[in-house]
């Protein structure tokens, strides 16, 4: 029988700055309930609707130049109001795609650099022959004005579109650096927005949280003097964010009810408490508030991994944690009467319980098939590879890069994740299809662009907690397997920043594949955003084990601090 083990006496060692629990669920509750206590959300809906039908007369306004047009559409995005206009915004790509409209924009490195982000972001074909007027006959880029500080903006912007082997964009990325630091002493602060994006974080733009995008960009329309976007847009995103946060706020209250329910909390006294952290990354992941259940179970399961990971990494000694994996690959009753210490018993009944609920909404709210074996069998996928890794430490193995990287790319739990994320995606054929083809045998299935956002997944989680777990004793990581090679720390992360931008290319070339392929846009953009949100999470250090203040402000800013309509005139 295995003897139950709390703290401290046998857990391994913490990072200094390590927190059980980073937040008050029951003030978050308050907060909550008070805030649907006011009465100025219906007169915000329909402030937002008579809105909407300004901005759309707007964005369809024929007589408006082709670089204006793009430039409403860029300010939409950046604002995080476009999703209203999905079926516009499409159709007009196309048309300027099929019209050549760069060709009407020949001279013009900054909308062209634009158009060519725009249709790329969308999923349509767009050739890097685009940017070749802009090259000289040595192939070099030029600048018809060379102190347009918005042209190479836009420049830069676009090259993180690439696909592999597109080393002009390379070349493009490099100009547009060497030209802004040439510039950079006459850069006035209020610069436009895309020049101000770009000036944001270490981050490139196609690499952001849109809907962190979308908070930064409406503070800096607040404190400055902007006149080139119109005010009714600037007011829909004002109305548009606090309904969208409204939404959040109350799903975060249900998701805190479930998971007092659990009572993990205190089952597991040893483990990481990060609900909210975990519905903050949710939110990122899916925010439009039709994606509602796909938030709800992101945040569950994000939640129950946390835990699962300490149980693995932590807590449980290797037999047990071999006994925990197989109790997950026979999923029945009798794993709850077997020898498992009482706190796995407890993390296992949560696991089973939360799948079985959410199975039983997809097969109620969508007819889809029967998806627990689908969640069964990934559970077991998960825990296999956990205990593959426990399995180095136990021994003292450190396995080569190619060895450890095949099974790290699960552990990053994004193919957990993102398959749970994709049963919620209603009225989706193309996703229907992925679902089914994703059970093959003994093993999982997964698509390519699963595979290619969990790589990213791994390879930010990695660079972030290398440091600590090394202290911890938890020798496979990515930078050590490198490290192990003969490469230095230095080189060796390097080596990493590299190897994800250029899955980050493959990420681009694998989302037009599953445009052109009819593949669901919405499935193939959750997919990003999990990269784009691992890359926030871990941008400065573990934003999930150890947050910094400047992290808590992002989940404060975005879940629980309204914006000041009276700023905007949206009252």
């Amino acid at each position: 029988m295995y003897a139950d083990r709390f703290p401290p006496a046998e857990l391994h060692q913490r990072p200094a700055d390590y927190q059980l629990k980073t937040w008050d669920y029951d003030s978050i509750c308050a907060m909550r309930q008070q805030a649907q206590q006011d009465d100025k959300h219906s007169k915000q809906s329909s402030l937002q609707s008579s809105l909407k039908q300004r901005v759309r007369r707007l964005l369809l306004e024929e007589e408006e130049e082709l670089a204006t047009r793009l430039k409403i559409i860029d300010q939409l995005q950046s604002l995080g109001v476009a999703y209203h206009f999905e079926e516009e915004i499409r159709s007009i790509l196309m048309s300027m795609h099929v019209h050549h409209a760069q060709l009407q924009l020949k001279h013009d490195l900054s909308s062209t650099a634009l158009l060519f982000r725009m249709l790329r972001g969308h999923g349509i074909s767009a050739s890097i022959d685009m940017l070749s007027a802009f090259r000289d006959e040595n192939g070099d880029f030029k600048a018809a004005n060379p102190k347009d500080i918005d042209a190479f903006v836009a420049l830069h912007v676009a090259s993180y579109l690439a696909f592999p082997g597109e080393s002009m964009l390379d070349e493009a990325r490099s100009f547009a650096v060497k030209k802004l630091e040439e510039l950079m002493p006459s850069m006035s602060i209020s610069m436009g927005p895309a020049s101000q994006t770009e000036r944001q974080g270490d981050l490139p733009l196609h690499w952001k949280v849109p809907r962190l995008q979308a908070t930064w960009s409406l503070k800096q329309h607040r404190y400055n003097d902007e006149r080139s976007i119109d005010h009714s847009i600037l007011q829909l995103a004002a109305v548009d964010f606090n309904l969208v946060q409204a939404v959040h706020g109350a799903e975060l209250v249900e998701v805190t009810k479930w998971w007092k329910e659990t009572g993990l909390g205190e089952k597991l006294p040893f483990a990481r408490d990060r609900l909210v952290e975990c519905f903050f990354c949710a939110t990122c992941i899916a925010p439009e508030p039709c994606l509602a259940g796909c938030r709800e179970l992101l945040a569950k399961v994000g939640s129950l991994i946390v835990h699962l990971d300490d149980v693995y990494d932590l807590y449980g000694t290797f037999d047990e944690l071999a006994a925990f994996t197989d109790a997950v690959g026979s999923w029945d009753d009798d794993a709850l009467s077997t020898a498992l210490p009482e706190y796995m018993k407890a993390m296992y009944s949560a696991i089973r319980s939360t799948s079985t609920e959410a199975a039983d909404r997809v097969m109620k709210e969508q007819g889809r098939y029967d998806v627990l074996p689908l969640y069964k069998k990934a559970w077991h996928e998960l825990c296999k590879a956990f205990l593959i890794e426990a399995k180095w430490q136990h021994e003292g193995q450190m396995p080569c890069l190619e060895e450890y990287l095949e099974n790290g790319w699960v552990t990053s739990t994004g193919p957990l994740l993102l398959l749970h994320a994709f049963t919620m995606l209603q009225q989706q054929e193309q996703i229907d299809s992925w679902l089914r083809n994703y059970d093959d045998g003994d093993d999982m299935v997964y698509p390519k662009l699963v595979e290619l956002c969990s790589m990213i997944f791994r390879l930010c989680n990695d660079c972030a907690t290398h440091e600590a777990e090394s202290e911890r004793g938890e020798a496979a990581s990515v930078i050590t397997c490198r490290m192990g090679g003969g490469a230095s720390k230095e080189e060796a992360r390097a080596a990493v920043a590299d190897a994800i931008a250029e899955t980050w290319k493959k990420v681009n070339r694998e989302v037009a594949l599953s445009s052109s392929t009819g593949t669901g846009s919405t499935a193939s953009l959750v997919c990003v955003n999990l990269a784009r949100t691992i890359q926030c999470i871990y941008q400065d250090g573990d934003g999930i084990t150890s947050p910094k203040d400047s992290r808590k402000q992002l989940v404060k800013d975005m879940l629980f601090t309204p914006v000041d309509l009276d700023i905007f005139g949206a009252h």
